[in-house]
């Protein structure tokens, strides 16, 4: 068979239905084509950076790699932000692009070297050859979903000779953890042992690696204070005592981190992910690491102890280390010292952030996702919601990504049109994504959209303000987002009291189609929330 029937028949043998892009005369039309055959349905959407977004949030929510076709040149550069996103939020996606001849020194239209473009942030790229393209698929396809996820690259050349390419090949073996080395534990055991206070820093690859179970029983056992990384909610549930909050590299006082630099004397990072932290590890105590993989970097640059291997094996051996332990009293002090002091409601508030937060919260079912991106009202998501479950929130973690929450969120429904699920962005994003509510009416993906509409870029609002600058070039024409919605066919509704927001999100939860809800809230009370939720704490 071809290489397009190949690539279409892959997908669907994964149970894929939906692939993402922007149509081209050559190769993305032929795949068009062959996935029409293999009944798997091409969904075109307003710019090429969404399909690779849509595309990787619809590949994890079927435990699979996602897949965007695309146009060479400028079409594959419009595709670099979304891959950027797959990559920095650790989203698995097959990108397949139509390219120029390979060793071709001429310039031609549409021609470049998608192997610079995509280098620094693909976990593989490659150039299709014919012998070979049923294993570079077969590669892929696996890459993207071992290990921590990312996204890889493959270029169909011009002249690439599309004879017949082979059948589908077998998915290579999974990946099999090592055990941890006896001495680097007992190294572990006796520093644990020792300390009166130990904090517990977990990351996503204690879901991955199936090892949430054995994380908790050694929380409960050496008494730990513990954090998450930004991409991890749920591996440890956020409702036990022992939670303490999310880990976002604030290493100041007044947060979650200061408060924990003070009352905790060592940290245990267990599959904890460096790309999670908004700064470099700046905790002053001793450190031991947790790997489940050699070639994975250390968060901390010099931890006291590193051991590689098996999560779940580590932990089960760690768990009778003993130790003092951190109070629960303790740990709740130190939550409530932040939530009390910097996220309760703004009382003069007409309309807050907190009470978005509150009403979507009573709304969403205990199997819901929400689905979010950068944006002040971030801090919000972290502080005042808790998740229980690996996978029930995906919002922006190693990127902090702008625009992300429209095509994940038509991506991540798309894959589980029966979960009930909440997006929650920002107007300055979304005026990233406007064309692709059409595809929302289209594909008639029903689901709230919740726009947090401050009329400017607020976030950075308030860093101005927290940095003793004026404020400047950061405001926001008012847009109508509701009227937007509506135009291209979803329902579209505005809110401006909690009253009005409540009752928006509760229709919109069983509507037939998705809901824009333009959420207007008061702008001085949210920009200064956001500086006091980081440590920003302006001087009187």
């Amino acid at each position: 068979m071809k290489f397009a029937d190949l690539l279409m028949q892959d997908a669907a043998r994964r149970g894929i239905k939906h692939v993402f892009g922007l149509p081209g005369s050559g190769f993305p039309m032929d795949a068009m084509e062959a996935g029409r055959k293999a009944g798997v349905e091409f969904v075109h959407v307003a710019h090429e950076s969404s399909a690779a977004i849509a595309a990787a949030y619809y590949g994890a929510g079927l435990g699979t790699a996602g897949l965007a076709i695309g146009v060479k040149g400028v079409g594959a550069g419009n595709t670099l932000g979304g891959v950027a996103n797959a990559f920095f939020e650790r989203m698995p996606v097959v990108c397949a692009f139509e390219a120029g001849a390979t060793n071709s020194d001429t310039d031609l239209v549409q021609v470049t070297d998608h192997a610079a473009m995509f280098g620094g942030i693909t976990k593989s790229f490659s150039t299709l050859e014919r012998s070979t393209a049923n294993d570079t698929l077969r590669d892929a396809v696996a890459l993207a979903t071992d290990g921590r996820r990312g996204p890889v690259v493959i270029d169909y050349p011009s002249n690439f000779d599309d004879g017949d390419v082979g059948d589908l090949q077998s998915a290579p073996e999974n990946y099999v953890e090592s055990s941890p080395d006896a001495n680097a534990l007992e190294e572990a055991k006796k520093l644990i042992g020792s300390a009166k206070h130990p904090m517990v820093v977990a990351g996503a690859d204690v879901a991955t690696t199936g090892a949430t179970a054995e994380l908790l029983k050694f929380v409960e056992a050496i008494g730990g204070a513990v954090q998450v990384n930004m991409d991890a909610r749920g591996v440890f549930p956020e409702s036990h005592p022992r939670f303490a909050g999310v880990m976002t590299g604030n290493y100041v006082p007044h947060t979650i981190e200061g408060e924990l630099q003070e009352l905790c004397d060592l940290a245990i990072l267990v599959g904890a992910d460096s790309l999670m932290t908004h700064a470099p590890w700046d905790f002053k105590m001793p450190a031991i690491e947790l790997v489940s993989r050699p070639e994975y970097r250390t968060t901390v640059p010099n931890p006291e102890v590193r051991v590689d291997g098996s999560l779940r094996e580590s932990l089960n051996a760690l768990s009778s280390a003993g130790g003092t332990g951190v109070s629960i009293e303790a740990i709740d002090l130190a939550k409530q010292n932040i939530i009390q002091n910097y996220f309760e409601r703004p009382a003069d508030a007409k309309f807050a952030i907190q009470d978005i937060v509150a009403s979507c919260r009573k709304m969403l079912p205990g199997n819901g996702v929400v689905i979010s991106e950068t944006g002040a009202f971030v801090r919000m998501l972290e502080h005042l919601w808790e998740f229980d479950t690996f996978g029930s929130f995906l919002g922006t973690s190693g990127g902090r990504t702008m625009g992300l929450m429209i095509p994940a969120a038509l991506g991540a429904k798309m894959a589980n049109p029966d979960v009930p699920m909440i997006g929650i962005g920002a107007d300055g994003s979304t005026l990233m994504r406007l064309g692709e509510f059409e595809v929302f009416a289209r594909m008639n993906v029903a689901m709230p959209l919740v726009i947090v509409n401050d009329r400017a870029l607020g976030t950075m609002k308030s860093r101005q303000v927290s940095r003793g600058l004026p404020q400047f070039g950061l405001d926001i024409t008012p847009v109508d987002f509701a009227a937007v919605g509506r135009a291209v066919g979803l329902n579209g509704v505005v809110a401006r009291t909690p009253e009005e927001f409540e009752s928006a999100i509760t229709e919109a939860m069983t509507a037939d189609k998705a809901t824009v809800i333009d959420a207007r809230i008061d702008q001085q009370p949210y920009w200064d929330n956001f500086a006091l939720s980081i440590g920003a704490i302006p001087e009187d």
